[in-house]
C-alpha cells in the first residue's frame, strides 16, 4: 500500500494545473441550490471520462460516481464513499480575480467549489491505482446551503446503501493553507429553525388595556428563549437559541394582531437536540399564559450535527502528516455551533470530515459566505491528497476487517 500512497500523491501533483483550471471553471459558474444543471452535466463528463459509472437523479441536479474494481463482491469488499456538495449562495462577489463568478448574485461564498475540485482530485488518484481492494463512490451532493437541504433526496437515491465508511471535507478560511483541522466527536452543531405566531386582539395605542398585545407578550417570549437555557440545561453541552426575524405592526399608534418570530437552535447534542421542541412550546405556554395572547410553534428540523468518527479522523490526521508534517495537523479544541449536512449521511454509515485550511499568507482573512471569501489554491493538492489516501487507507483496514470502524 506504500507504494499505491506515493502513486497518489505523484498523481495528484502532477494534475495541479489541470486541478487548479477546473475550482476555477466551477467557481465563474456557480449555480444556485437545486439549479445545479451545467455543474452536474460537468462533472458527470468527468468521472465518466475516468471510468466511474455515473448515475444522474431524474430531476437533473445531483448525481452518484462509482468506480467498481474487476471482480467485486459487496459481500466481500467494501466500498468507502467521498462526499462532496455542489451548489452556491445568493452573494454578489466583491473579488477582482479573473475567475470571479459571471453569474450576478450567486457565489461560491463556501468553497464547495474546492470541495468539488479535491473530489475529482482525490478520485483521480484513486483511479490511476491498480487492484483496488473495494469501491469508491463519490456523493456529487446537491442543495447543500438549502433547507430541506439535498442529502436527504441522496440518501433515497441509494447513495449509502452498501456504503461502510464515508468521507468528507470543508474549507476553512482561519486556518491558513498548508494546515489540516480535525475533531473526534462533535464537529458541527445541529440546526432547527422555528416560528413563533403570536396573536392578539388589534387596539388603539392609546387603550391597550383594550387589546391582547402581540408585541409585549413576543418580547416576554424572545426574554424567556434567551435567559431559559442557561438555568435549565448545563451549560457544558452549549445549546444556542438565536432570533433573527421579529416582525408585527404597521403603525406606531396601533397595536398589531399578530407578531411573527423566527430564529434559531443549535445544540452539538443529538440528546439536547431531543429537548428542543418541548423546550419551545412549554416556553410559548407559558407567555401565552400570562398575556392573554395565543402562540403557534412551527419548527423544522434541519441536519443534525455531525459526530465524527474516532477511527476515520485518525486516517485523516495520518495522512496530513505524511505530507504536510506534524505542523500540519491542527486538532480542533471546541465543535463549531454552524451545521453542515453531510451529518444525515452519518445515521447510515460511519464517517468524518476535515477542515481544510485555503488561508492566503499574508492576506485579510474573509471568512465563509462573505463576498470576499477566496482560497490559497494550493490546498486543492492538500484536500485531494488527504481524502485519497484516507479513502485507500480505510478500503484496505476494512477489506480485513469490516467492523474495523465501529
Amino acid at each position: 500500500m506504500i507504494d499505491d500512497l506515493h502513486r497518489i500523491d505523484s498523481e495528484i501533483t502532477a494534475r495541479m494545473t489541470d486541478l487548479v483550471d477546473l475550482r476555477r471553471h466551477l467557481h465563474r459558474n456557480p449555480e444556485l441550490s437545486r439549479k445545479e444543471f451545467k455543474t452536474t452535466a460537468l462533472l458527470r463528463e468527468r468521472y465518466t471520462h475516468l471510468g466511474f459509472d455515473v448515475r444522474v437523479r431524474s430531476q437533473g441536479t445531483g448525481a452518484l460516481a462509482e468506480l467498481t474494481p474487476h471482480g467485486f463482491d459487496p459481500k466481500k469488499h467494501p466500498t468507502v464513499a467521498l462526499r462532496t456538495d455542489l451548489d452556491a449562495l445568493p452573494i454578489a462577489e466583491e473579488n477582482e480575480v479573473d475567475y470571479r463568478s459571471q453569474n450576478d448574485g450567486v457565489m461560491h461564498a463556501c468553497g464547495h467549489d474546492v470541495h468539488m475540485t479535491c473530489a475529482f482530485g482525490a478520485a483521480q488518484a484513486l483511479a490511476a491505482i491498480d487492484h483496488l481492494p473495494g469501491r469508491i463512490r463519490v456523493l456529487l451532493q446537491h442543495a447543500e446551503e438549502i433547507a430541506p437541504s439535498g442529502a436527504a433526496d441522496m440518501i433515497a437515491f441509494g447513495a449509502l446503501d452498501g456504503v461502510d465508511a464515508i468521507l468528507g471535507l470543508h474549507c476553512d478560511p482561519q486556518l491558513p493553507e498548508g494546515v489540516i483541522g480535525v475533531r473526534e466527536g462533535a464537529l458541527t452543531a445541529s440546526f432547527d429553525r422555528f416560528i413563533f405566531k403570536v396573536k392578539g386582539v388589534s387596539g388603539h395605542g392609546a387603550r391597550p388595556h383594550h387589546t391582547i398585545d402581540p408585541i409585549f407578550a413576543g418580547v416576554q417570549l424572545a426574554n424567556a428563549l434567551y435567559s431559559a437555557v442557561s438555568r435549565r440545561f448545563d451549560a457544558r453541552e452549549p445549546m444556542v437559541i438565536s432570533i433573527g426575524e421579529f416582525r408585527g405592526g404597521a403603525v406606531p399608534n396601533a397595536i398589531p394582531d399578530l407578531v411573527t418570530m423566527t430564529g434559531t437552535v443549535r445544540t452539538v447534542s443529538k440528546d439536547r437536540r431531543q429537548h428542543v421542541r418541548p423546550l419551545l412550546e412549554q416556553l410559548a405556554a407559558g407567555v401565552a399564559a400570562t398575556t392573554g395572547a395565543t402562540i403557534e410553534l412551527d419548527l423544522y428540523e434541519g441536519a443534525p450535527p455531525i459526530l465524527n468518527n474516532a477511527a476515520l479522523v485518525g486516517e485523516f490526521a495520518e495522512a496530513a502528516r505524511a505530507i504536510l508534517g506534524d505542523e500540519g495537523v491542527y486538532e480542533i479544541p471546541l465543535p463549531s455551533m454552524g451545521s453542515e449536512d453531510f451529518s444525515n449521511f452519518l445515521d447510515h454509515a460511519p464517517g468524518a470530515m476535515f477542515r481544510l485550511g485555503t488561508a492566503k499568507a499574508g492576506r485579510d482573512v474573509h471568512l465563509l459566505h462573505t463576498p470576499l471569501f477566496d482560497v490559497d489554491e494550493r490546498a486543492i493538492a492538500h484536500g485531494s491528497k488527504v481524502l485519497a489516501r484516507a479513502a485507500l487507507r480505510v478500503l484496505h483496514k476494512l477489506a480485513d476487517d469490516r467492523d474495523a470502524l465501529r
